[in-house]
């Protein structure tokens, strides 16, 4: 299976410069073709990265792969991947449709934090992940963590609800408002997890675009700097 990360070139391999975030599908350049290209499974049809932001391997201090919740774009985390890169924090979107935990180990980082931050359902698909020996993540970033069987971009959750936190770092953004995961649900959840912090933003579900999304980078650069105190 083909991975949903760009090939470096043999320049970028010399220079030790890795993409700071996968772009959509959308974002490929077009090139004409007489032949018509075989049927693919989406599956097999992984985003290829585009990279906006380069940091050199050295300079990287921690690396996060985000899994997108439901009706959720990769370009939605271009500006989180962004601002990270400026502190030194790789950031690589897995997109769905391939296979997740192959793609999670190739994102990794010898020697430096591994984070796995989730949004929507890709909160929960993190979640289920922390028991894979192949994964072990050093931390969890959960947004907007569903807790009921709501429907999303016409999407309903598939991934089972958490009985208990794991016990790891884990930072949790919910919004104040969430109709989608009430906020009482989500303290109550973080009650048995002595290791989790739950930030409260203003607005709803779609931390990302809502009203707190400026929160979301700061915190999370804040969350990622206590793993490497720790």
């Amino acid at each position: 299976m083909m991975s949903p990360f760009q090939p470096l070139s043999l320049a970028d391999r010399q220079a030790g410069a890795f993409p700071a975030v996968a772009a959509p599908r959308s974002a490929r350049p077009m090139v004409a073709s007489t032949v018509t290209p075989a049927p693919r499974s989406p599956a097999a049809t992984p985003v290829r990265p585009v990279a906006r932001a380069t940091i050199a391997r050295r300079d990287i201090r921690a690396t996060i792969a985000v899994l997108p919740g439901r009706g959720e774009d990769p370009a939605l985390f271009d500006a989180l991947a962004d601002r990270l890169a400026l502190d030194g924090y790789l950031i690589t979107v897995v997109p769905d449709g391939g296979n997740r935990v192959s793609s999670l180990v190739e994102g990794r980082v010898p020697g430096v934090p591994f984070v796995l931050l989730g949004s929507d359902t890709g909160a929960l698909a993190a979640l289920a992940m922390v028991g894979s020996p192949a994964v072990r993540p050093d931390g969890l970033v959960l947004l907007g963590l569903p807790l009921l069987h709501l429907l999303v971009a016409g999407l309903p959750v598939e991934e089972p609800s958490p009985r208990a936190l794991p016990d790891l770092p884990i930072l949790l953004l919910h919004g104040a408002a969430d109709e989608i995961s009430p906020l009482p649900l989500v303290r109550m959840t973080t009650r048995t997890a002595p290791r989790a912090e739950l930030d409260v933003v203003p607005g709803g579900h779609d931390v990302l675009t809502g009203p707190g999304r400026r929160c979301v980078a700061a915190r999370t650069v804040l969350f990622l700097e206590s793993l490497l105190d720790a």
